[in-house]
């Protein structure tokens, strides 16, 4: 991905998200990952390794944007890749990208939302789809690197939601389960970080070998053997 025009995002929002994400790399995350509180790193060598294109990063979720944003000083701060490559994304749900102005900023930034069909605003719902959602996330997938939630939700103990599978053999991504914890450990006030001198952990596995997986027509169990794969990696007890 040497071509920067080839992003599907037009030139003034991409100046949006460089001048979002430097200053806040050098107004909050350097300070408060690196000097504040503790931010440890294993399996950091594999980003070099990895296409700037059709990665996903599979994490277990914790915060609504807090581990987000560790990724983003990983990235961007800490190793210095080009802002645009790898185009790093997050996926999130749509009412929680609509709370504040802090969370505006971070859809500049790279946040792709949809709308869950399980769940709204801490309430369990069950509701069609939204393709257009899953449209989008597949898109930032194809086109960078985008750091996705498969429970889809913050709560404790949450399953994964099968759909990740059908996303994975669509997009035929390069999945790289990314385990996290101790990140509920910095929130202050409900989902505002702000706590300090905590250590928390970011461990980036080796990608799934899912080579099977992709050539197969999907499945229903090689979806479900899929899930089952990654809920043994990130299955959250922090």
């Amino acid at each position: 991905m040497n071509d920067p025009q080839a992003l599907p995002v037009p030139l003034a929002d991409r100046w949006i998200r460089r001048a979002i994400i430097a200053t806040a790399g050098l107004g909050f995350t350097l300070p408060y990952f690196e000097l504040l509180n503790r931010l440890d790193v294993t399996g950091a060598d594999l980003l070099g390794r990895l296409p700037r294109r059709g990665v996903v990063f599979l994490s277990n979720h914790q915060t609504y944007y807090t581990e987000a944003m560790a990724l983003y000083h990983l990235v961007y701060i800490r190793h210095r890749f080009p802002t645009e490559v790898p185009f790093l994304r997050f996926s999130a749900a749509e009412e929680t990208m609509k709370k504040n102005l802090l969370t505006e900023f971070m859809i500049k930034a790279g946040g792709v939302t949809f709308r869950r069909s399980f769940r709204e605003g801490g309430i369990e719902v069950s509701r069609p789809v939204d393709f257009e959602g899953v449209s989008r996330v597949e898109d930032a997938i194809r086109n960078g690197w985008l750091l996705h939630f498969p429970t889809g939700t913050t709560q404790k103990g949450a399953p994964i939601r099968p759909g990740v599978a059908q996303i994975l053999h669509r997009t035929k991504a390069v999945a790289v389960p990314m385990r996290i914890d101790g990140f509920r450990g910095l929130l202050l006030h409900k989902q505002i970080p702000g706590h300090l001198f905590r250590s928390v952990s970011l461990h980036l596995h080796e990608p799934l070998d899912l080579g099977t997986f992709y050539a197969q027509p999907y499945s229903k169990e090689g979806g479900r053997a899929l899930v089952a794969r990654l809920t043994e990696i990130l299955g959250d007890s922090a």
